[in-house]
């Protein structure tokens, strides 16, 4: 299946979800037609999936940085907030397409804010203990400024936008 939803990826990312025919998803990932459908009746529920993988996966990533952080490791934590917005930049890029042809974009759109919010929140309250009430409005601030990242940062050249952006997201990591 991984290799499905990879595939059509691909193609949505290319074509958009307009564009993309179930036929040519199933030529891209060497999937019978028949097989294909019994999977996944429409394409968008492909779409949907694909979201749903990514957001899983984005999600799970931060809950892991919850379970690691350590008051005062600001730097690292900033670094590694960072790297979670510019990883995945071909992913991100196409699910933010499947997103808007959603005709329920703007339900799932505040849904998932609201758990990425939530985490990156616990994540700045176990830097700062003691910093709760801050790290609620450093939380919508900071998860901002990572949704701009992939759009600033586009490749290995712009070293120094990143650079730029680590002292902010540090910034507001170590704030109390």
């Amino acid at each position: 299946m991984a290799r499905i939803l990879d595939a059509a990826g691909a193609v949505f990312a290319e074509k958009g979800v307009d564009g993309t025919t179930m036929t040519e998803i199933a030529a891209r990932s060497g999937t019978a037609i028949g097989s294909l459908y019994r999977f996944f009746p429409t394409k968008e529920s492909i779409a949907a999936t694909l979201l749903e993988r990514f957001i899983h996966d984005r999600l799970a990533v931060l809950d892991q940085l919850c379970e690691i952080v350590q008051p005062g490791a600001g730097g690292e934590m900033a670094r590694a907030l960072l790297d979670v917005w510019l990883d995945k930049r071909e992913e991100r890029d196409y699910t933010t397409l499947l997103l808007a042809a959603r005709p329920d974009a703007e339900h799932h759109t505040a849904q998932w804010r609201a758990q990425f919010q939530g985490r990156v929140v616990r994540i700045l309250e176990k830097a700062e203990p003691g910093a709760q009430a801050s790290a609620a409005a450093r939380g919508v601030v900071l998860l901002h400024l990572l949704k701009l990242a992939p759009q600033l940062v586009r490749s290995e050249a712009d070293k120094d936008v990143r650079t730029e952006m680590e002292k902010l997201v540090l910034g507001l990591v170590n704030a109390a």
